[in-house]
């Protein structure tokens, strides 16, 4: 400011500077605001002893003088980050998909999940934080996913796993059994003959897809042979002639009776 200014030009900027460094403004600077205060306070301090004794007829408006003010410029900071949580299910983590994210007062956002991200994997998006200050970049978005479990698939890894139940003539004989997979196809999987329970069967490429240079995962289902709980006369029967034709299992109990 000029050493000419006036006592109302003084007062003007003094306030417009206040107003603009003002802790409680958004490009606040305490220090600035405080020198801004204390040079203006000497300022009216010098007018008022300036101006005792002297006939109020006689007094004239104090001439303009330098108020020392080291402006500095606020260095920008980046925002803060903002975490939050969503719940998947099995088919939208395997295969990808995009949810809305409650940011609080920053309101919603929407967010891509991409395909095949496991359980409590969080997904980072750039700029979707809070707001920087004094031209700073804004924060992140930090998303942390978990998966539901599914009531019939697993994830083990890049695989999906399930239960297959089969009946007790599909494990001797073999059959072509039907699958649904998870994604909604239908597969024919091949029971060779034999099959025990517990035994895996492993579908390639029916598993979680892949990403860069991870492969696709497989199907993997672990055989499991249905026992009937009820049996009609006939059907007793029927398994009461086959057991008679069946030669008896390896290492049977009845086989090493004691003394013999």
């Amino acid at each position: 400011m000029s050493a000419d200014a006036t006592r109302d030009q003084v007062t003007r900027a003094f306030r417009a500077l206040a107003r603009r460094y003002h802790p409680d403004s958004g490009a606040g600077d305490p220090a600035a605001f405080a020198r801004i205060r204390d040079a203006y306070e000497k300022l009216r301090a010098r007018e008022r002893s300036g101006s005792r004794g002297s006939s109020p007829r006689r007094s004239a408006p104090a001439s303009g003088v330098p108020i020392p003010v080291r402006v500095t410029t606020p260095t920008p900071r980046r925002g803060s980050d903002i975490s939050a949580a969503v719940e998947l299910d099995l088919e939208q983590a395997v295969f990808g998909t995009t949810v809305m994210v409650d940011r609080g007062r920053h309101g919603p956002a929407a967010v891509r999940i991409p395909p095949g991200v496991p359980h409590r994997h969080r997904v980072r998006v750039v700029g979707s934080g809070r707001p920087g200050r004094h031209g700073g970049p804004a924060g992140d978005l930090m998303v942390t996913v978990l998966v539901a479990e599914h009531p019939t698939y697993r994830r083990v890894g890049a695989d999906l796993s399930a239960t297959l139940t089969i009946s007790y003539p599909e494990a001797v004989l073999g059959a072509t059994v039907p699958v649904t997979t998870l994604s909604g196809a239908e597969v024919d999987v091949t029971v060779p003959p034999g099959t025990a329970p517990g035994h895996r069967l492993r579908v390639p490429g029916h598993g979680v897809p892949g990403q860069g240079r991870r492969p696709t995962g497989d199907l993997v289902l672990e055989i499991q042979v249905h026992i009937p709980q009820e049996l009609g006369a006939d059907q007793r029967a029927t398994l009461q002639r086959l057991a008679e034709l069946l030669p008896p299992p390896p290492r049977d109990p009845r086989g090493h009776r004691p003394g013999h």
